[in-house]
């Protein structure tokens, strides 16, 4: 079983994550670290904590995560995407203020401590929050197992600019140094989450097998996304699952990706290809090796993604 601990943005893809997590037998979800991105901050923290609740699950710890990318900018939000409470037309009946605390990475510290070498990091928003604690006590941080990210395009047009996805867009320089310092990375990019897809028929069948409130939440946050993405992508067939494709990707199901091995930068100068993902896949590149060197996702294997999506969403 796999020990994770969710680093998220808390609006609608992260929350299919989310429930994906809580949902999957071979998944013990150790704790989730909330920043924004998608949302604020708190509104981020609350709606994890919302659907933990929604769960049973409120042994589950929220750490507050970052508000703001490291370069202190004020970060731009999506509620034409995720709604204004970043659960599409669902206004949780708690209040994010209580969340409007200082950023502490102190129980995320504790609970990597008291799993050694045992904790997978699965980053499905921006990287601030994760570059924030390995600046902080990189020690710790060497005790993760492995981490996974989802972000980055390679060879592949972006979903913020021509060039640059939105999790390393949104703070390139913490992409950056969590690309060339995090050990045992796998990257997880638009070039196979694009693919991923979940289709109005295929939302209506998970609604039929909706048991819980947690689980009755999923068709109506994804109509909602659905009909954004009517406007950024017109005629896409379904809604792309990004960020529980690094979820599935971080369970190891055999065969399911494919992968090529590359060093990884990320430009954080300000102009027209801030955010882009650089790695160089010009023909006879050896794979890399080491701290620096990323596992990044070339493949999917469509079919199967969805039916084991399908599985673990309509479990009983």
């Amino acid at each position: 079983m796999k020990k994770v601990i969710l680093f998220a943005d808390t609006g609608i893809d992260d929350s299919i994550a989310l429930i994906y997590a809580l949902k999957n037998p071979d998944i013990d979800l150790k704790a989730v670290v909330a920043g924004y991105g998608n949302i604020d901050r708190d509104r981020s923290a609350r709606n994890a904590a919302y659907l933990l609740k929604l769960a049973g699950r409120t042994d589950i710890p929220v750490i507050l995560g970052s508000t703001r990318p490291l370069s202190g900018e004020t970060p731009v939000f999506f509620p034409d995407i995720h709604g204004e409470e970043g659960l599409g037309p669902i206004s949780p009946p708690m209040s994010a203020e209580p969340f409007a605390r200082r950023t502490n990475f102190t129980k995320l510290f504790q609970v990597i401590k008291q799993n050694l070498e045992d904790i997978t990091i699965v980053n499905v928003g921006r990287c601030t929050s994760l570059a924030m604690a390995w600046y902080l006590s990189p020690e710790v941080m060497k005790l993760v197992k492995d981490t996974y990210l989802m972000g980055g395009a390679f060879l592949e047009p972006g979903n913020v600019t021509e060039v640059a996805e939105a999790n390393f867009y949104g703070d390139p320089q913490s992409a950056d140094f969590v690309c060339q310092n995090a050990p045992n990375l796998t990257i997880i990019p638009l070039n196979v989450t694009r693919d991923a897809l979940l289709t109005p028929a295929l939302i209506d069948f998970i609604d039929t097998r909706a048991d819980t409130p947690l689980l009755k939440l999923i068709k109506p946050i994804l109509d909602f996304y659905y009909d954004a993405y009517q406007e950024l992508e017109p005629g896409i067939a379904g809604t792309p699952q990004h960020d529980v494709s690094a979820l599935v990707a971080a369970t190891e199901i055999p065969g399911m990706f494919s992968y090529v091995k590359k060093r990884v930068k990320v430009d954080d100068r300000d102009g027209y290809a801030e955010g882009i993902s650089i790695a160089d896949f010009r023909p006879g590149t050896p794979e890399c090796t080491g701290t620096g060197c990323a596992r990044i996702a070339s493949t999917l294997d469509i079919e199967r993604f969805t039916a084991h999506l399908l599985d673990i969403l309509t479990k009983e």
